[in-house]
């Protein structure tokens, strides 16, 4: 039961690849509190003492790591049924 075409499915195995790549990297950066990622922090403009900013900046780093794992198994997914498609599109290209 193939529903995309051979092209399609590679395109979509390759970014599927590069997006959980990319993810699980960012997702490691953002849970080691990398400071080039400070600015990606959905932070308040002012703060009155550094103990809130300090746990805002950790909560939101830990947040945005925690989003980006649950990204990356969405395209776990996505790189499952595209992977499965370019082998359904691969057996039927073989048998004709």
């Amino acid at each position: 039961m193939t529903f995309c075409g051979y092209k399609f499915s590679l395109c979509l195995l390759l970014i599927s690849a590069w997006g959980l790549v990319q993810l699980l990297v960012m997702g490691l950066f953002f849970y080691g509190e990398a400071p080039a990622f400070l600015e990606d922090l959905p932070l308040e403009d002012h703060y009155d003492n550094r103990d809130s900013f300090v746990t805002d900046v950790n909560k939101g780093f830990k947040n945005n790591a925690f989003n980006c794992f649950i990204a990356a198994c969405l395209y776990i997914v996505t790189l499952g049924v595209s992977g499965w498609q370019f082998y359904l599109n691969q057996k039927t290209t073989y048998q004709v």
